[in-house]
Formats: C-alpha cells, structure tokens, sequence
C-alpha cells in the first residue's frame, strides 16, 4: 500500500510498560531513533485486527499509511474525520461505525490541517525493516527487541562465504556454506520454560 499512500510511518515494537506494549516511530531510521514511544489504542487496535496482523504488530511491529484522498473500492482504507482544534493540538474520529469512538490527536501543522485522512495499516515490509535495522532497533543490548537467543550459523561452527563459486553440476552459482576450526558443532537445549504447559 506505500504506493497508494502519501506518508507511511514505520511503527516498531520497542518496549513493555504496564502490560501494554510500547512503540517507536518514524518515516525513516533517523526518526525512528527517536526517544518519544507510544502504545496503541483502540482504533489502531481495532485495525490490526480488522487487518490480521495483530501478532506481526505486537511481535515486531506495522506501517501506517496515510492519505488525503479517498481510495475508491479498498475497504482497507478509514476515514478519519476532523473534529476540531485547540491552541496545541487537532483532533480526529472515525465515523463509518468500523472502528471505535476514540478522539485521536496530531500537532497542528502551520499550513493547516486536512478535514479528513485515510488510513489502512499493514505488517512490515522489508524496507521497513531495513529502517529499524538501521536504527539498532534489533541489537543485543534491546531486550525487548527480535529475539535474541536465535540460531545462527556461526552457533553451528558455519559460515557463509560471501564470495560465490559454482557447485555442484548445474553450473550455478551459489553461496558456499564453510566450516570454521575449532567451533563447537553442538548446541545447548534451552531450560524449561517459567510458564506452565499443563504437561504437554
């Protein structure tokens, strides 16, 4: 939907607080490194789960999309319409009954604001992650990030060459899997999990 939409931002998991998940934001890396985090409410809530991607978004992260005109026959857009606007701040709601009552708030901007926006939302693309990669959203030192107990090759004693060289028959090239001196090959088993599983 990025060609569709005149701005996307890029929402990523960041952190808990109070049981409720929070996230950074951005429409590239620099703004993503940001130190503002917000949760979800209700009406981003509810179209993650209109859209199917409330596990994506609570794992990792969404797009939001926006746009100032209507997209004729994709029910994957809402409208947002203006309500009204104080001193600081502009609000909007959702009319069409699909999403629930909640005023939504934007920094007014110094040209004005639009009477409505349109919004659809969407699991991460790889440009996103590219983004969030880029802003060390996913480094080791982020507990709450991507998990970061994932395998490698490396834990393996492997690694890929990142040089290609024909193998096999077929003439092709392909990356080449090496084995690496002296690396442990077997891997530890992860302890029990703290959550009961009823003994299954």
């Amino acid at each position: 939907m990025r060609e569709d939409a005149d701005t996307t931002v890029i929402v990523c998991r960041q952190d808990f607080a109070e049981n409720r998940i929070l996230y950074t934001y951005g429409r590239h890396a620099k703004e993503l490194k940001n130190d503002g985090k917000t949760f979800l409410g209700p009406v981003f809530e509810s179209m993650t789960e209109q859209a199917g991607i409330v596990d994506d978004a609570e794992e990792v992260g969404l797009l939001v999309h926006i746009r100032l005109r209507p997209k004729p026959n994709d029910d994957r857009w809402y409208q947002i319409d203006f309500v009204m606007q104080d001193e600081s701040m502009a609000y909007y709601s959702n009319f069409d009954g699909r999403l629930p009552s909640e005023m939504i708030h934007v920094v007014p901007l110094s040209g004005g604001l639009p009477s409505q926006m349109f919004i659809a939302v969407e699991a991460l693309d790889e440009v996103a992650y590219a983004h969030a990669v880029d802003a060390e959203l996913f480094e080791e030192n982020d507990e709450i990030g991507l998990p970061q107990d994932q395998t490698t090759l490396l834990d393996f004693g492997l690694e890929v060459d990142t040089s290609t060289e024909p193998t096999d028959n077929d003439g092709e090239e392909h990356f080449v899997i090496k084995k690496i001196d002296n690396r442990a090959v077997s891997l530890p088993l992860p302890g029990p999990t703290s959550r009961a599983t009823g003994g299954k």
